[in-house]
């Protein structure tokens, strides 16, 4: 149940002229066109792209910022072709996050982790093989001067490749299996 004694009646305004939410935030009618092709809505029970967006409308801004939920998202856009009113949940998710990612960058890098989003490397079991550096679609994966890898999260989409290419199974990725496959796909799959 959502708490509606907590809100904060300006925070779509304030997502708008300071995170570039979409200007037609206010126009989802909560058809569910978006939270039916998400791929992320299908192997998340607490990910749905249209409460995201309506959460912003009812100014449930701590609500929002404090969870998971926002961090698993993948970002494959699939719910912005499908919306009748134009109102791109991605790039409202997308604008939620950039207010975490202000307010307090360790706990945005924390959540991503935590939830599968971003990969992590255990410098101590790294041989530098350079397999992460040279499979990573995203080129995520470096090395460092003291000779181990080091993922730099803003290049890293959790896709799990550096997970499963690593010989020396040095790199964490707490998504599951699922979400992997989902990541992977491009969220069409």
């Amino acid at each position: 149940m959502l708490e509606l004694k907590k809100r904060e009646a300006n925070f779509g305004l304030e997502l708008k002229e300071k995170y570039q939410a979409p200007a037609t935030l206010a126009q989802c009618f909560r058809c569910g066109a978006c939270s039916g092709i998400c791929p992320v809505e299908k192997v998340e029970e607490d990910f749905d792209p249209r409460v995201f967006v309506h959460g912003v409308l009812l100014g449930l801004k701590e609500k929002l910022l404090s969870g998971e939920a926002i961090w698993k998202c993948s970002g494959c856009g699939s719910c912005i072709p499908v919306c009748p009113m134009d109102v791109k949940p991605m790039e409202v998710i997308k604008a939620l996050k950039a207010v975490v990612e202000k307010r307090d960058p360790e706990l945005a890098l924390e959540m991503r982790f935590k939830v599968g989003r971003l990969a992590r490397v255990d410098a101590g079991k790294c041989i530098a093989c350079l397999t992460c550096v040279r499979d990573c679609p995203f080129g995520a994966p470096y090395i460092t001067e003291e000779g181990y890898a080091v993922i730099q999260p803003d290049k890293c989409k959790g896709c799990g490749i550096c997970v499963v290419e690593c010989p020396a199974r040095a790199i964490i990725l707490n998504a599951s299996p699922e979400m992997i496959a989902t990541v992977r796909g491009g969220g069409h799959g």
